[in-house]
């Protein structure tokens, strides 16, 4: 198949001699982990994306606003899981062979485990003692919560360990059934009238803990507590560096709108995550970067040195902002007309927002390559700052146009946070230009 879109491809005479070139070299991707990575999270997008229609016709604004705050707990718990196993361990494991890796990565699981215990313990007790101060959630709903909480991580370390093993399509069977069959329980629910928020993460908590039992299927997985001490011992640096900036990026990111929640209400902040989803090409090719551009970093800060690297991004942060920003220009053109379809004439009030969360979108790129290339460079105290600046900034900016401008406000506050990270970047790299050139001078 490979040789005949080659084959054909230089026989178009419409298509330029240098995209000629580059088209094929792409296509090829569609048999390695880049393409691979791609699919998975088109797969989760696509569907993320229908699930959002679905509660937000079937919840309402209000009750769609409180899930979007529960899904942000999910995600901070994602966050500490990302800092403590998922990155140690997609860094530490490809140095080892053999019985070494295997031992390490069963260290993983038993850590990953334990971590999704203590996740579900720790928030269902804080979910029980928060009713002791709001009604905002129910008892059930709590531990509806608590419970998709911890088997949410299960499934994501899942996922990231068949990427590392270079198994691709076994992580897009684990998102098929954790996402894909997510949105049909959720759209039957829908349908016969019996969704509510309670079985939302239910549902959530039945198709991760079903995508997790995977692994013991396919890899016969066995938790190694004996091997987790010493696991530990050899990640917790790195655990504890990632961790600080990780929790300040989370802060400066998602808790904005949970902030932005106690300000405009959940309703308005339900309106604005729906207006996101429609950004899901974005998202799409964000998220699939994970999986591909550390890597290729690395690569170049070994041929190229630091100077390769930073020529390559650079180049990356063009090419992609001028590409994503294509994308949007329909979106924006036709977004009242999309909105009115898409989610009813309700959030087309949400359109202003809407196109603020377009232009975060586009400035989200640079911030996500500038942050791979620190972190290729090991200069995490890049990374930290600028998130702490995000922070100093997005949350004075929330205080301040929230109450004027209400969800726009919010949307308003959320990009000058990204726009000062990019502006802090920019000014670190001429700062320490040198003695970062010095660090990687490559061959």
């Amino acid at each position: 198949m490979p040789a005949e879109f080659n084959k054909w491809i230089t026989q178009q005479q419409w298509i330029p001699s240098r995209l000629k070139l580059g088209l094929p070299s792409v296509f090829r991707l569609r048999y390695g982990r880049s393409m691979m990575a791609l699919v998975d999270q088109a797969l989760i997008s696509g569907s993320n994306f229908a699930a959002n229609i679905v509660l937000v016709r079937a919840l309402g604004l209000a009750d769609f606003g409180k899930y979007y705050v529960a899904y942000a707990v999910i995600l901070y718990a994602n966050a500490l899981q990302v800092s403590f196993i998922t990155t140690p361990m997609l860094i530490t494991a490809p140095m080892l062979d053999g019985e070494d890796r295997t031992q390490l990565l069963n260290g993983m699981l038993a850590m990953q485990l334990l971590a999704s215990l203590l996740l579900f313990a720790i928030f269902a007790v804080l979910g029980a003692v928060s009713r002791l101060f709001t009604n905002y959630y129910s008892l059930p709903c709590i531990l509806a919560i608590a419970c998709s909480i911890g088997t949410y991580q299960l499934q994501d370390w899942l996922r990231r360990y068949y990427f590392l093993t270079g198994r691709g399509n076994l992580a897009i069977v684990s998102d098929f059934i954790s996402y894909f069959v997510q949105l049909v329980i959720l759209a039957a629910l829908a349908w016969t009238r019996h969704l509510t928020l309670p079985l939302t993460f239910w549902s959530i908590t039945l198709t991760s803990a079903a995508a997790f039992s995977m692994g013991p299927i396919t890899d016969r997985l066995r938790p190694s507590m004996a091997r987790m001490r010493e696991t530990w011992a050899q990640c917790k640096r790195l655990s504890r560096e990632l961790l600080l900036a990780n929790q300040v990026r989370w802060f400066g990111d998602q808790g904005i709108l949970l902030i932005g929640t106690s300000i405009v209400g959940a309703t308005n902040v339900g309106g604005l995550r729906a207006t996101q989803s429609l950004a899901g090409p974005v998202n799409i090719a964000l998220t699939s970067l994970d999986n591909v551009l550390p890597m290729k970093i690395g690569e170049l800060l070994k041929t190229k040195g630091t100077a390769g690297a930073y020529a390559y991004i650079r180049k990356a942060m063009i090419v992609s902002t001028l590409a994503m920003g294509l994308v949007l220009i329909p979106i924006a053109i036709f977004g009242r007309s999309i909105l009115r379809i898409v989610y009813g004439p309700a959030v087309v009030a949400f359109y202003i927002p809407m196109l603020l969360q377009l232009c975060n979108m586009v400035v989200g790129i640079v911030t996500r390559l500038w942050f791979y290339f620190y972190r290729g460079v090991q200069d995490t105290r890049a990374v930290l700052r600028a998130t702490i600046v995000s922070t100093l900034v997005g949350v004075p900016a929330l205080f301040i146009f929230g109450p004027l401008w209400k969800s726009t406000g919010v949307a308003l506050a959320s990009l000058s946070g990204y726009l000062a990270i990019a502006v802090f970047c920019i000014y670190h790299w001429r700062r320490f230009k040198d003695e970062l050139l010095l660090r990687f001078p490559g061959k």
